[in-house]
Order: C-alpha cells, then sequence, then structure tokens
C-alpha cells in the first residue's frame, strides 16, 4: 500500500486528470435519468399471483386502472349541464394515447348498455347515448341504471350524488406523471361550483409517488449542507469539510452516472441512493482525514526540519499506508453486502443494491486516488489548522467517557446499553408487514382525502381479479360454472371493506331476466349452456363486438370476477384472497382452475417474498461481514464481535417500527440492509486502531485510549453525519417514506455506533481475544506484558 500511496503522489496531476476525465464522462449520462415507478420492477415475478395477474392484463387489459368521480353539489348527477361534464371528460380520455379506449367505463362510455326485454325479447341499448334534456328522457336513464344492477354502487352512488369514470392505462414511458396530466387535462375544464372532481386509483397513487421522490432535487443539497456543517463542527477547519464532502459528491456523480449509462431510472426505492453514498463516502474520507491530521501533526513534531510541502508527503503517504488498508476491507464488507441484494427476487431491490454497491466501490477508488493526489497538492495545513483540529472539544469528552465506561465498568454497560437494546427489540413483535400504497402519504393529502372519499361513497378504488379457467371453450356458458361464477360473488359482497363484484354472470342473469319480461325473479343464470349460447347471440345482434371484453375472452374459456375493495390494505387483501380460494376449491368444478392476481393483489405477493428474502438478506450480509473479517484479522472471534454492534441495530431497527407502527414494506425493509452495511465499518476501523495502538509498544491503557480518541471519535463523526444526512428526509413532510427511512436509518446509525464504542470493547476487554491483544495478559495496574 505504501509504494502504492507513493505512486499516486508522484503521479498526482496525472491521477487528478483522469478523476476528472471519468467524471465528466459520467456527468454526460445524467441527461437520461428520470424519477419513474414502474410497478413490474417490485413484483416478484415468479409469484402465482403476479402470474395471474399478467394473465388477465394480457387476455383482458386490466392492470392500471383510475377513477374519477364527480359529485353534484346541489341535488343529485341527474341534471343536464353534469352529465355533460361526464361525457366529455370520458371523450377527452379516449383520444389520450396512453389510455386504452375499450377500458372506460361512465355513464356515457359505449360498453355501458340498457339491457331491457321487449315483446320480441331482448334489446341492448346504449345507457346514456344523448344528453337527457327533458324530464322523460332523464327518468328512462334513471330506470336503465335502476334495472341493471351491474351498475349501481359502480357507475352511480347509492344517493345518485356521485356517478364514476374508470379508465385504464397502458404503461406511460415517461412515468406516471403522465397519467395524471392526461387525468387533469381532461377534468380541468369542467370543475366548477356546481360540482366536486375527485381521483384515485393505482396510476394515480403511482404519479404521487414520482413527484414526491422527486424531493431529492432540494433534499439531496440540504444533506449535503448538513453533513458539512457536522464536519466543520467535528474537525474545525474549512478543507476538512470541503475534502470528505468533494470525494462524496464525485462518488455520488460516478454511481448516478453509471445508473444513467445503464437506462435505469429512480423509483421511491432507489432516489435516497445518493444520500446514503454520500454518507458512506464521506464517512470514509472523514476516517482517512483524521488520521492524516494526526500524523501531520506527529511528523511536525518529529521532523521539524521539513518543509510544510514535504511534511505534507509525509503525511498524506503514512495515513493513507495505515488506514488504507482498513478503508479496502470495510468499503469491501459494505459493497458486498448491498451487492448481495441481488438475490432480491423484486428488480426494484436489486437495482437499489448494484446502484449502492458501486457508489461505494467508485467511493473506494476515489478515495485511493482522489483523495491522496489532492491532498499531496493542496497546500500544508497551517499550525493554526492543525491546533484548531487538535483543540479538547465536547466530541472528545463524550469519547472518553466511552472509554472510561467500557474501561472500568463494563458491567454497567453491559446492564444498562444490553437492557435498552433488548427492550427496544422488545418491539418487534408487534411488527406488522402490510404493504399498502396509501400509507405511503399522510392522510391529509388531496389524493389521501379523494380516495377516502370516493370509497365511502362507491363500490371502491381499489381492486383484484380471480381468474376463472375453463378446460375447453365455451366453458363459461356452463350452468355450473355460471353458478359457481355467481356463488362466489354472493359470497364476496357480503365481505367487509368489498364494495361490489362484477363478472358476465351479471349481464347474463340480466340478460335472462329482460327475456321473460323483465320479471325480477328470473334474475338468475339459466339452467341449459343453449340458452346462454342464444342470450349471448341476441344481445351481439344489438350490443357492440367489444362489450364483454373485460369480462370474458373471446373463446369463453376464461373469464374473471372483479372485486371492489374498499382498501388496500395486503395483510387484509391477503386474507380476502386466501377465503377465494378455499371457496373456490369447494363449489367450482373439478376441471375450472380459479386463481387471484392483479390490482391490489401484488403487494400480497411482496409480502411473500419479503419474509423470506428479508431474512435471507439480513443473513446473507451479516456472514459475508463474518466471513471477511475473520479471515481478515484471521479470528472467527473478531467476525462475531463485529457482528454485535449490527445485530443490536437490526434489532433496535425492527423494534422501533413495531412500537411506533411503522409497517415492514419495501422502503423499510431496505433499511436493515443499510444499518448492516454502513454499521461494519465501525467495528473494523476501531478493531485495526487499537491493535495498531497496541502493537506500537504503549501501555494498554493508553493504547486503548488513543484508539478511541482516533478511530472511535471518526465513528462518532460518520455516524452523527450519516444520521444528519438521512434526518433530513424527515423534512419530506407528508411522504412517509422519505420520513421513515430517515428517522429509522438515523436510529439504526446512532445504535451501531454506540453498540461499537460501548458493547464492542466491553466484549473485547473481557475475553481479551487474541486477534486485538496478541497473548497479553494485563497486569493490575492496567498494563501489559507478555504472556
Amino acid at each position: 500500500m505504501r509504494n502504492y500511496i507513493a505512486a499516486i503522489i508522484k503521479h498526482r496531476k496525472v491521477v487528478l486528470f483522469l478523476n476528472v476525465l471519468v467524471t465528466f464522462g459520467l456527468i454526460s449520462q445524467l441527461n437520461s435519468l428520470q424519477v419513474i415507478s414502474d410497478p413490474e420492477k417490485v413484483l416478484p415475478q415468479s409469484n402465482p399471483f403476479v402470474i395471474t395477474g399478467n394473465i388477465v392484463e394480457k387476455i383482458f387489459g386490466n392492470k392500471l386502472n383510475a377513477v374519477i368521480g364527480v359529485t353534484a353539489n346541489q341535488g343529485t348527477i341527474f341534471q343536464a349541464p353534469i352529465l355533460e361534464k361526464v361525457q366529455r371528460i370520458t371523450d377527452r380520455l379516449k383520444n389520450s394515447p396512453i389510455v386504452i379506449k375499450n377500458n372506460i367505463t361512465s355513464l356515457s362510455s359505449r360498453k355501458s348498455k340498457n339491457i331491457v326485454g321487449n315483446s320480441e325479447g331482448m334489446v341492448v341499448t346504449p345507457l346514456m347515448e344523448k344528453i337527457p334534456r327533458d324530464e322523460a328522457v332523464m327518468l328512462e336513464l334513471k330506470n336503465g341504471l335502476a334495472r341493471n344492477p351491474a351498475y349501481s354502487n359502480l357507475l352511480i352512488s347509492p344517493d345518485e350524488k356521485t356517478t364514476l369514470i374508470v379508465a385504464e392505462f397502458k404503461q406511460p414511458p415517461g412515468g406516471f406523471v403522465q397519467v395524471t396530466k392526461t387525468i387533469e387535462d381532461a377534468v380541468a375544464p369542467e370543475r366548477d361550483s356546481s360540482v366536486t372532481i375527485e381521483t384515485a386509483g393505482l396510476t394515480v397513487f403511482l404519479s404521487l409517488l414520482e413527484v414526491f421522490s422527486s424531493r431529492m432535487a432540494f433534499l439531496f443539497p440540504l444533506a449535503v449542507l448538513v453533513i458539512g456543517l457536522i464536519h466543520y463542527e467535528a474537525f474545525r477547519t474549512i478543507q476538512a469539510m470541503i475534502l470528505p464532502l468533494v470525494t462524496a459528491l464525485l462518488a455520488v456523480i460516478w454511481s448516478i452516472g453509471l445508473l444513467g449509462f445503464m437506462r435505469e431510472p429512480f423509483d421511491a426505492f432507489n432516489a435516497a441512493t445518493p444520500i446514503l453514498i454520500l454518507a458512506i463516502a464521506a464517512g470514509h474520507a472523514v476516517q482517512i482525514l483524521k488520521r492524516y491530521y494526526e500524523e501531520y501533526s506527529n511528523v511536525s513534531k518529529e521532523r521539524p526540519n521539513l518543509s510544510p510541502k514535504e511534511r505534507n508527503h509525509v503525511a498524506v503517504l503514512n495515513s493513507l499506508s495505515k488506514v488504507g488498508p482498513v478503508m479496502v476491507i470495510a468499503c469491501t464488507v459494505a459493497a458486498l453486502g448491498f451487492f448481495s441484494l441481488v438475490v432480491f427476487e423484486l428488480k426494484s431491490i436489486r437495482t437499489f443494491g448494484i446502484f449502492t454497491g458501486a457508489g461505494i466501490v467508485s467511493a473506494l477508488i476515489l478515495e485511493l486516488t482522489f483523495i491522496p493526489a489532492l491532498r499531496s497538492i493542496l497546500p500544508a495545513p497551517s499550525l493554526r489548522e492543525v491546533e484548531r483540529e487538535g483543540h479538547k472539544t465536547i466530541w472528545d469528552r463524550i469519547i472518553i467517557w466511552f472509554y472510561t465506561m467500557t474501561m472500568f465498568r463494563r458491567r454497567t454497560v453491559y446492564a444498562v446499553v444490553g437492557a435498552i437494546i433488548v427492550i427496544l427489540s422488545l418491539g418487534g413483535m408487534r411488527l406488522q408487514i402490510d404493504n399498502t400504497t396509501r400509507t405511503f402519504f399522510a392522510k391529509s393529502n388531496p389524493v389521501i382525502v379523494d380516495y377516502d372519499n370516493l370509497n365511502e361513497r362507491l363500490a371502491g378504488t381499489s381492486s383484484l381479479y380471480a381468474l376463472v379457467e375453463g378446460s375447453s371453450q365455451d366453458s363459461i356458458k356452463r350452468p355450473d360454472v355460471l353458478h359457481a361464477m355467481d356463488d362466489l360473488q354472493t359470497y364476496l359482497n357480503n365481505k367487509p371493506h368489498v364494495g361490489k363484484t362484477l363478472s358476465i354472470v351479471d349481464f347474463i342473469k340480466k340478460m335472462n331476466e329482460s327475456m321473460n319480461g323483465d320479471n325480477k325473479t328470473y334474475f338468475a343464470v339459466p339452467e341449459s349452456q343453449d340458452l346462454v349460447a342464444q342470450y349471448l347471440l341476441l344481445y351481439s345482434s344489438s350490443g357492440e363486438p367489444g362489450d364483454f371484453d373485460t369480462y370474458v375472452d373471446n373463446d369463453y374459456q376464461r373469464a374473471v370476477v372483479t372485486v371492489f375493495t374498499k382498501t388496500d390494505s395486503s395483510s387484509y387483501i391477503e386474507g380476502l384472497v386466501s377465503d377465494i380460494n378455499s371457496f373456490a376449491k369447494e363449489h367450482f368444478p373439478k376441471d375450472v382452475k380459479v386463481s387471484v392476481g392483479g390490482g391490489s393483489v401484488g403487494p400480497v405477493a411482496i409480502n411473500q417474498v419479503m419474509i423470506k428474502e428479508k431474512i435471507l438478506n439480513i443473513l446473507q450480509i451479516m456472514g459475508a461481514v463474518l466471513i471477511i473479517t475473520s479471515l481478515v484479522f484471521r479470528s472467527p472471534t473478531a467476525g462475531l464481535f463485529i457482528l454485535v454492534p449490527l445485530v443490536a441495530a437490526v434489532f433496535v431497527n425492527f423494534g422501533v417500527m413495531g412500537l411506533l407502527g411503522i409497517p415492514l414494506q419495501i422502503p423499510t425493509a431496505l433499511i436493515s440492509a443499510m444499518a448492516v452495511g454502513i454499521g461494519a465499518d465501525y467495528g473494523i476501523y476501531m478493531s485495526f486502531r487499537m491493535r495498531e495502538e497496541l502493537n506500537a509498544g504503549a501501555d494498554e491503557e493508553t493504547a486503548i485510549e488513543k484508539a478511541f480518541l482516533s478511530a472511535g471519535k471518526a465513528v462518532l463523526f460518520v455516524s452523527t453525519a450519516v444520521a444528519g444526512g438521512f434526518g433530513v428526509l424527515m423534512l419530506s413532510f407528508g411522504f412517509m417514506v422519505h420520513i421513515w427511512m430517515g428517522f429509522l436509518i438515523s436510529i439504526a446509525m446512532l445504535v451501531s455506533s454506540i453498540a461499537t464504542l460501548t458493547v464492542f470493547p466491553a466484549l473485547i476487554f473481557t475475553f481479551r481475544p487474541k486477534f486485538i491483544f496478541n497473548g497479553k495478559e494485563q497486569t493490575a495496574y492496567g498494563k501489559e506484558q507478555a504472556a
């Protein structure tokens, strides 16, 4: 390492030029970056629910929906001016290239039909072919809705004050902000005092995720400022504030540029990664800088005849030679921890892991090239600057307190710190796994208010699909299959939070009624398959070919039962899915397969892989830490001891989530990986420095105290900087993803650093492992002698 650093110093201008060249090359890739929420990236594609959802999407086009509620402020919606608004909104949506035109449902859409009987049999007409201009026509519209139960509580609320427009969207290439823009362009001209227009649905939530994630453009500079101020407070010099930040910013540019080169967009779950990389890179730079000032001070005392420039070069060489190997190990552990996220089936988490791991590798490259090259070019610190950095501050008093407690009052440390960790960890028993998109946002958010209002008035803005697959063509026309679907709908309609179910059965029952003189007793499934086929043939003579495309396929071999729910809570949906599967197993014919997927079932699929993969992920990261540190220190004990603060951080993290009611979701699931990946550095730096000071020949108390005042003090600097940098996310008012990440990562950093400065050294002093003490025994006066 020493020869390598000497070469960097010798060729420092070339090294700086190459760093600048790489940086500008990666900057050129930044213009392709976007913040896009892609459901495909967060869904496990091998999960049965996701597979079913993909089939439903391919055959029926049901995937990305948005609902628009139009509510009359006075009277009911049966007023010509209000119905005109509904018609104009529907027409504008039809003209959008990202809307699936055949999947728009509203009072004025062509697929909304009125099925009635007459002397000749069945007549099928649009519910509202023209805007009613007189009382008689308006009454006919009312009667048409009343006669067709399929539309009750879906197109119109029970109090007749709200009507719904449902639109299905294609995957927008520029993100879901395009969807909300399309919706707003459709409804904005219709907003006035006569109506209240509200929007909800999965696409609206995804768009909001993109908008809030874009806040990083403001939060990131703020994090830079906070981290810089903490560094200045720690070192009390301008160089110490700026140099780590410059290095960290370059690491961020490199990693983001790589993301742009890979054409991978930001999403809600990796948009905060630049702050993570910034904090990690700055943390390692702080370790280097802390050691540089120590070495410069030593060189100034030991070799006063050297010029400031020569002292500077020697200090750079000595500091990087000593701290460089430790940094390589620490960065390797952290990078492997994040790279291990590739085992996740969820693409979004894999991207996060690769992105962060690449950022740490970038930071390591910069810290072993850019920092020594730049530091050797910069003027040597003045005597005043060195004295100011070495001046005793509150940081020193805190670190001496930690040293005293762990060196001389270990039982107190075990009792107090252990009790705090155990008590907080017990909260993990209350931890809930619930992927609910609406919980990402504050309840006061207008989108959430609209969501709650529409769920209260109508069938529900969330949906899932029960896919019914027969063994052959025309299976869906069989009375036994239709009866089973009808029974399933009746069963589900009595479930809490289910507002309505809808399938081809509803229309066949209505056809049967209309063919029997609109006698309501015939609102039932016909007992003959031939009769069902005749009804459908009669319907086709006056209906339109695509009327049933969202309910049944062309061969009548597959059909869907759409279930509208008033909640998207994955824990509730998971129970509902289980009920559907149990019911289908008992009531459907043996040759008919029923599966569930699509819509709000996606988060259930995420839940099923999250528990297994999250545990696996934590174990993998800890396994990497254990193996690498054991190999480096040639002692499994070293690996186990270094794991202790990390285990404490993970357990406290889950415990705090349980106590505060923060659910385990994709964003919060990433935090334990962050905590373990970052926190491992602390124990590694402390171990190396304690061993180095002891090997230098000082008595034990002096050596350990010096290690605390150097590496231990740097641990405080780094953990507070990481906590401060992520703490700014808590300023993202109304966006719980940022608030949770900011709070929980700050907690995890403080826990892991405090555990590293208390329990970790207490264990070392208690068991005196060879990897630190090399077989030396402690005398009664705290001095060491050869064993």
